[in-house]
C-alpha cells in the first residue's frame, strides 16, 4: 500500500508525467510533488493540482486505491456507468415518487 509521507507545491523545471491521470505536466507550471513509501521503498512522483484535489476529496484513493493511473481508471469507470441508460421501469426496485394530492 502506498503511504504518502509529504506533499508540496512545486514549479516544474521539466516535463513530468502525472501519477494520477498519466497525462503530461508541462514545464514551468505548478504541480504537487509527492514523497511516498511503498513496501519499504521510496516513491516520488508529481500530480496535477486538479488530480491532487480529486485524490484528496475521494476517500477511495486513501486506501489501496492510489496507484499509477488511478484517476484515469476511475474516469473510465465513471464514463461507463454514466453511459448505461436504465429506464425507471427496468429497475429491480422501481422508484415511486410521492405525489401529494391536496384536497
Amino acid at each position: 500500500m502506498l503511504q504518502v509521507k509529504d506533499k508540496r507545491i512545486v514549479t516544474t523545471r521539466k516535463v513530468h508525467m502525472c501519477f494520477g491521470c498519466e497525462e503530461e505536466i508541462e514545464k514551468g507550471v505548478n504541480a504537487v510533488y509527492v514523497n511516498a513509501k511503498e513496501d519499504e521503498q521510496r516513491n516520488n512522483f508529481h500530480l496535477h493540482e486538479e488530480c491532487n484535489k480529486i485524490i484528496a476529496k475521494d476517500k477511495w484513493f486513501s486506501g489501496s486505491g492510489l496507484y499509477r493511473g488511478c484517476i484515469k481508471d476511475a474516469m473510465k469507470t465513471s464514463e461507463k456507468l454514466m453511459s448505461i441508460n436504465i429506464l425507471p421501469d427496468e429497475l429491480p426496485f422501481p422508484m415511486q415518487f410521492n405525489n401529494k394530492v391536496e384536497a
